[in-house]
């Protein structure tokens, strides 16, 4: 196991004075995801805008796999130092080839020099050591390809060492998390909502998960199915809940007072004021949706406009442009693929007429809304008060509050 991690930041550059204080967000989110990894007390310092950490027992591959999901991070490179000697990197080159299963057959060296003092340019050292692992280390018969090299071997010249790295682990790259706001984040069994949520945790916003459960018209399957996604989502966060709302008698109240084919756009509305609520208590920002436009009925233009009108809060819609085929795709990358295949009850199907509204009557849903609001509010109002809420850890663990 490696006990040296070279961490780089993404968008630290587009921050100017603010800088301080987005560095400060990601290396309190590495440090706790590395405490609870780790059993052990972990040395993590500031290095020209990178994270050096260092463990005594060496970092685990759990751990590596835990900060790739830390918003804000660009890449995660298990390393090796040397001091500013070229020469004692082809030692440290020879201990990572030797520990390979299977080496290469071909390289390519990459350079960073952020100590521009050092008598060699990036281009310069990539050809020198290059040139040294053909001389020095023929027993791996490598071989140069600048183009499609099997292996890089990077390399990064700072002012107080030379880091090799031969492993590049990828993060999700944007914003810090806890640095754009706190969101509720509506979620559903499908494929849209857990890609949305995924989205802006890359953009650095805090998430509070909210699930309108609609029993007893539907069953405890559903709940299981939303608990293991946000164990998922919630690895992507530093710590957030999730709060299930007793839905389905307020929708079966709902269904009796309105004409059928607006069940649909209705039952979107109060779950919109019903976020916007739960926004107002825990004092939070906005609110996430996995709307796609067209997609379905309720998300046609006409449909979204109308509901917005009605909404106190702003609503994010991340996936607004997307192809189902691109959000599947980033649910397989995610790992909420699987679980969002997986069967299960919906009650706003169940209740949903065979042709709902795709243009809806301005007036008539209007009028609606403001003769019954304090009814409605009220009703909504002690559906939160129910609320059954969980507590998600770094790790995706969950724990039930209530």
């Amino acid at each position: 196991m490696y006990k040296l991690l070279v961490i780089s930041i993404d968008e630290l550059w587009l921050k100017g004075k603010n800088r301080p204080a987005y560095f400060r967000a990601i290396k309190k989110h590495v440090v706790d995801v590395l405490t609870y990894y780790q059993d052990e007390l972990i040395l993590i310092k500031n290095e020209e805008q990178r994270l050096v950490c260092t463990s005594e027992k060496g970092f685990t591959q759990e751990a590596i796999g835990a900060l790739q999901k830390v918003p804000g991070l660009h890449s995660i490179q298990p390393s090796r130092a040397v001091d500013l000697d070229l020469e004692k990197i082809i030692d440290e080159v020879d201990l990572e080839l030797s520990a390979m299963q299977m080496v290469p057959t071909t390289f390519k060296v990459i350079t960073k020099r952020t100590n521009k003092r050092f008598p060699q340019n990036s281009m310069e050292i990539s050809r020198y050591i290059g040139h040294l692992i053909l001389k020095k280390l023929p027993k791996y018969k490598l071989t140069v390809d600048v183009h499609k090299p099997k292996l890089i071997v990077s390399l990064k010249v700072t002012e107080q060492n030379i880091y090799i790295a031969t492993k590049t682990y990828a993060g999700i790259g944007g914003q810090p998390f806890n640095t754009s706001g706190h969101l509720i984040t509506l979620l559903s069994g499908g494929f849209d909502s857990p890609v949305a949520s995924f989205l802006m945790n890359k953009r650095g916003c805090r998430q509070t998960y909210l699930f309108f459960y609609a029993y007893p018209f539907v069953g405890q399957d559903v709940l299981d199915k939303i608990l293991k996604l946000v164990s998922i989502l919630g690895q992507y966060q530093n710590g957030s809940q999730l709060y299930v709302l007793p839905f389905g008698e307020f929708q079966k109240e709902l269904s009796e007072h309105i004409r059928p084919d607006y069940r649909t756009l209705f039952f979107r509305k109060y779950m919109l004021e019903a976020a916007s609520l739960l926004k107002t208590r825990l004092k939070g920002d906005a609110i996430i949706t996995g709307d796609v436009l067209s997609q379905v009925s309720s998300q046609t233009i006409g449909n979204l406009a109308i509901v917005d009108q009605l909404t106190p809060t702003m609503v994010l819609r991340p996936l607004i442009g997307f192809n189902k085929s691109e959000i599947i795709e980033i649910s397989r990358r995610i790992g909420t693929h699987d679980i969002s295949t997986i069967p299960h009850d919906d009650a706003c199907s169940m209740f949903a007429p065979k042709h709902p509204v795709l243009r809806p009557d301005p007036e008539y849903f209007m009028s609606f809304v403001k003769e019954n609001q304090v009814k409605y509010e009220g009703l909504l109002n002690q559906v939160l008060d129910q609320a059954w809420i969980y507590q998600i850890s770094i790790s995706g663990k969950i724990n039930k509050l209530n």
